[in-house]
Order: C-alpha cells, then structure tokens, then sequence
C-alpha cells in the first residue's frame, strides 16, 4: 500500500515589506507579472511571502498552510503552478516555520495566527488595490481560516476549506475506528497493538496528547490515505532552499503547542455555521485525517450566500497535491461561481 506524505496537522531574492507596493507605483495596474519573495513584519515578526503571476492585476489566491508548522510553499512550487494563469497566487510561511522567522515570546493561540493572516490579507489588499481576496486553507489552515472569514468577511470573495477541521476527535475516532478494522482485515497485530497503547475517547481525546497522537499517526498512515495516486514527495528533499530543518524542528515544538487547541475540549466547529460570504470545501474520498465523513455533516448544516461541495474521487488528505489538475478546474469554477475577476 502506498505511503503518502504524512498529513499530521498538509534562490530567492528577499525585499522588505514595501518593496512590492514600491514595484506596484512604478509599474501601476497592468499586466505585469509578478514573481517576487520578501520577509515582512506581520505582528513583530518577520514571517515570508512567496507570490507569483501572470499578470499582477489578476484576483489574488492566498493559501493558509496546515501543520502546525507544515510550511506548503515547496508543494505548491511543484504541483499548483498552474494557479498564476489566473490568481496571484501566494504562499505564506506562518511564524516559526518555513523561511518565516521564530517568535519565542508571544504566546501561540489560534487568535494570534487569525491575526496574522489578517495582516498579510490587508498587505496584499494595499499592494495589489484590490478590496477582496479568495483564501485557501488546508488541515490546521482551515481552523485558522473558518475563524478568519467569521471576524473579517469584508475582506474575503469565498473561502475554500481543503482537508476541513471541523471536530478533531469526532474525526480521530472515525479514522481509529477505520484502522482498527483494516488491521484486523490484514492482520495487522502491530497496528492494533499501536492503537491498543494509544487509547483514546471523543470526550477527552489522547491521555498523553501530542505523542499518542503520532504513535497512532505512525502506525495507521499506511490505512489512511488514497491508493488511486502517486505517492506524494517528501517536500524537504523537492528544494534546497526547504530543509528538513524548516519541517521537523518546528513542527515537533510548536505543532505540539497549537496541537493543545485541536481537540475536543478546545475546538469544535459545527456553531460556525452562519457565514457571509460563499463557502466551499474541497475533500477527498479517502481522508481519515479530517473525516470526509464529519465534513460533509458540517457542510449541510451551514448557512452561506453560496455555498458547495466538490468531492475529490482519488484524493485524501491534500487534493490540492493528489489531484493538481482537478484541484486547478475546481479553483476555476469557485472564481466563475463567484464572478470572481
């Protein structure tokens, strides 16, 4: 059974953060391309902007990453290219990942990382003189993105959910309760002895949080995902520029930390149900890490101007990569849907 890349949270030239807006007088509104990366300051710390286009003065896309700390910007180097046909597609490292720098002070809540995307939303508005923008959030990215749209909707044409928290523990159990029958079906006496050390209940989640969730990860991967597509790379080895210094250090300290907010206790999704602005979500048949499952009940029940479902037949985790090609058409109809331009 392939392995994909595992989901457990989806040389440059650096300007400072007026460079762009510096480029935009000169060049003014036409069709430019753009293909530019900077540090810039987002709430005191210095966090990176990857943008490219074809033309500075198409809509632009902005993409959440997931993770914790699971920077997307090498993936989206190698398999959404397509996007800056049509969007001014940017890529953000969120603080303490990536190219992005390590704020060791601030105390890591949700709200911070809403806040901060709400920065880069307001820097891209300014320097692109555009009053809406389309958002992209995958896995941990799309906690920070239902929170985003819900305080900022004014900012937002549509927001599209990739791999959709919702319940991470109503979803945990779905995937636990799924391995432990397709072990059984294999019998897996390793698998089911993973899950059997890493118990687990909806109402309080992993005894041991953090590490029993990677246990289990660890363990049951190899049942979770789509065997209908290639396996995904390894995204520190696709670019010098991202080493396996910006993935697993990060992650492992302050995936740990935002991972205190990804249960059951802390989050649940279902009350924001009510939206101004078109909604959609992107999911895969076979995602156990975000159960397609519990995002197809959230879906149903939330209220928006538009709103849609576009399943993804081969897909798990990450759509976005398992299916570039469909992901890019579906992008296209959001922005049709949409009238965006």
């Amino acid at each position: 059974m392939k392995k994909l890349l595992p989901a457990i949270f989806c040389c440059f030239i650096f300007f400072n953060g007026g460079s762009l807006l510096a480029q935009q007088s000169k060049a003014g509104a036409g069709q430019m391309p753009v293909d530019t990366s900077f540090l810039i300051n987002i709430n005191g710390i210095d966090q990176y902007l990857e943008i490219k286009a074809a033309s500075r003065a198409d809509p632009i896309l902005l993409f959440i990453h997931g993770g914790p700390s699971w920077p997307a910007t090498p993936m989206i180097r190698k398999y959404n290219q397509n996007l800056t046909r049509n969007f001014v597609l940017v890529s953000w490292d969120q603080r303490n990942c990536g190219k992005s720098k390590s704020d060791t002070t601030a105390i890591l809540t949700p709200d911070l990382y809403v806040e901060d995307a709400h920065q880069v939303t307001q820097y891209l508005k300014k320097a692109f003189h555009t009053d809406k923008i389309l958002v992209a959030c995958h896995g941990w990215g799309s906690i920070i993105g239902i929170y985003l749209v819900t305080k900022y909707p004014g900012d937002y044409s549509a927001y599209i959910g990739l791999g959709q928290f919702v319940n991470p523990n109503k979803s945990e159990m779905i995937a636990r309760n799924y391995v432990k029958d397709q072990a059984n079906l294999f019998y897996d006496t390793a698998t089911l002895n993973a899950l059997a050390s890493t118990p687990f209940t909806e109402e309080q989640g992993y005894k041991n949080g953090f590490e029993d969730l990677i246990r289990f990860r660890m363990a049951g991967n190899k049942y979770m995902t789509s065997n209908y597509v290639d396996t995904l790379p390894d995204p520190a080895r696709l670019y010098s520029d991202y080493g396996a210094i910006d993935w697993m250090g990060p992650m492992m300290k302050t995936g740990k930390l935002l991972f205190n907010y990804m249960n059951a206790t802390h989050l649940d999704l279902f009350p924001f149900n009510e939206f101004k602005i078109p909604m959609y979500f992107f999911v895969g048949k076979y995602d156990y890490i975000t159960s397609s499952t519990i995002v197809e009940q959230y879906y149903k029940s939330i209220k928006a101007p538009r709103k849609n479902l576009y399943w993804f037949e081969y897909s798990g985790h990450s759509p976005n990569w398992e299916e570039p090609t469909v992901f890019y058409q579906r992008i296209l109809q959001v922005a049709t849907d949409c009238k965006i331009k």
